[in-house]
């Protein structure tokens, strides 16, 4: 849930402010709150996220205690979102910022690197270990998407209900280090999400334990994590960024290593073009699916009240088919 901006009240306004305040309590499950400091309420610890699989954790885990801001709107590519200038000078009345990078959100890191000290930033990669990214196939480009990531590292740690469950681990460990905050209350919501995480964790163990094929065609390179989570194997048609534009090279490489395999479904994305994605297919007659990278949620799922889990149940519904799965 997003939390509204209050504004102090004017002595003319003190009825209006209160009823308004009494709805957010009831809307929110927070208290009361008399004063604004820009988009966070007063009164609880100021969060600010970089994007949703984040907000998600440190909604769950701070619960009450925690009053967020995220950073990228609903809908919007989390990788290649600027900041605005409000959001840039809202950052800085936050007390922890949480965020991933190695240059996933490079207009992100460097909004966050421009806060002032005591703003405690944390880049939740390093509570996780990481794929290093390669050349995937002999006969393609042969460049890394090393050269978009400064360090060469996969940052799509959240596709991975494992790595999920790890930054729900150092979001509760960093909380609960803010002077004021009730460490049992975040203790609280670390564990009950957690088990929603391991469930989810289970379910995909189960439901991928046995496939007739263990390759995933994807457009790009965002699922190495679940991959390598539930022994799959992730062909990718561009890179880390979805800006990168495979050649024809990578395309014929890529067509030919899933025709090799027995490839019968290639997935796209929700939130990117289907093109090369369905040319693929075509190519080696092959069904199209989607695959969504959770990496924010659109206007209609935000309605539908759909949460990382419940986002990648479909996933898995999406992956039991397309993989030939019983």
């Amino acid at each position: 849930m997003r939390f509204p901006r209050l504004f102090a009240p004017d002595a003319g306004a003190v009825a209006g402010i209160v009823m308004v305040a009494g709805m957010v309590m009831v809307a929110s499950g927070c208290g009361p709150s008399t004063t604004s400091s820009g988009p966070f309420e007063n009164g609880t610890v100021r969060v600010a996220t970089a994007f949703y699989p984040i907000e998600e954790i440190v909604r769950a885990v701070g619960g009450a205690e925690v009053s967020v801001v995220d950073l990228v709107p609903p809908g919007e590519s989390a990788h290649d979102y600027e900041p605005t200038p409000q959001q840039v000078t809202d950052l800085q009345s936050a007390d922890v910022v949480f965020y991933l990078g190695s240059g996933f959100q490079p207009s992100v890191e460097k909004a966050i690197a421009s806060l002032p000290s005591g703003v405690r930033k944390i880049d939740l990669l390093a509570s996780v270990p990481l794929i290093a990214t390669s050349p995937q196939l002999a006969g393609t480009d042969g460049q890394t998407e090393g050269e978009v990531l400064g360090d060469g590292n996969d940052p799509h740690v959240w596709l991975s209900p494992k790595n999920m469950q790890l930054m729900v681990a150092a979001v509760q460990e960093s909380l609960t280090e803010v002077p004021g905050i009730d460490a049992a209350a975040v203790a609280t919501g670390a564990t009950n999400y957690v088990a929603t995480l391991s469930s989810l964790d289970t379910t995909f163990s189960t439901g991928l334990a046995s496939c007739a094929s263990r390759v995933i065609v994807t457009s790009h390179r965002a699922f190495g994590y679940l991959a390598a989570a539930y022994d799959l194997t992730q062909l990718a048609i561009s890179g880390i960024s979805p800006a990168e534009e495979p050649s024809a090279k990578t395309l014929e490489a890529v067509a030919k290593a899933a025709r090799a395999d027995k490839v019968t479904t290639i997935f796209f994305e929700n939130n990117l073009p289907a093109d090369l994605s369905r040319t693929i297919a075509r190519e080696i007659g092959a069904d199209t699916a989607v695959l969504d990278p959770v990496e924010t949620l659109s206007s209609d799922q935000i309605t539908l009240h759909a949460t990382y889990a419940s986002v990648m149940e479909q996933n898995l519904a999406a992956l039991v088919k397309g993989l030939g799965c019983r």
